[in-house]
């Protein structure tokens, strides 16, 4: 991602933490697998991983009365195998000629009874259309989609 000092460019910031009844290694093991977040990120039709810490995805969503079909890169820029990830990601879509970029990182804890805290947080910046849906609109979207990625990882990683 490069630093940008555009005035267009809008900003979306979320943080959480959700605990997982698993351990570290495992919850690591699977958020590090392309194909696994290709079957848990909502609306993802591909994740391809290009090298170890490089990927590239092709999302579709609907977002309001907005569809967006997002073709992207991110790559995992630091890592602390199975403590935590920093990653940069950036997405174009023709559609509504929007741009995304973003910052996460992902921390991972153990908590006394054996489960993990994954504590996450991103900053979004974002341009083009999609800026019409209102950051209101567009950060509860998000979030819901966030919501969704951390059940979907819960519901594979946590014994039944």
């Amino acid at each position: 991602m490069t630093p940008d000092t555009d005035d267009d460019r809008s900003s979306l910031e979320f943080t959480d933490t959700v605990r997982a009844d698993t351990d570290k290694q495992t919850l690591w093991e699977f958020i590090s697998d392309a194909q696994n977040l290709a079957d848990v990120v909502p609306g993802a039709q591909e994740v391809t991983r290009h090298t170890e810490r490089r990927y590239s995805v092709e999302i579709e969503r609907g977002i309001g009365h907005v569809s967006v079909s997002l073709d992207g890169e991110f790559e995992l820029v630091e890592m602390d195998e199975p403590d935590w990830i920093i990653a940069e990601g950036e997405a174009f879509d023709s559609t509504t000629g929007s741009t995304f970029d973003v910052l996460a990182a992902m921390e991972m804890q153990e908590t006394e009874t054996g489960e993990v805290d994954l504590s996450y947080s991103a900053e979004l910046f974002y341009t083009g259309g999609v800026a019409s849906l209102g950051a209101r609109l567009l950060k509860k979207f998000i979030e819901g989609d966030v919501d969704r990625y951390f059940a979907n990882v819960k519901d594979r990683v946590e014994p039944n």
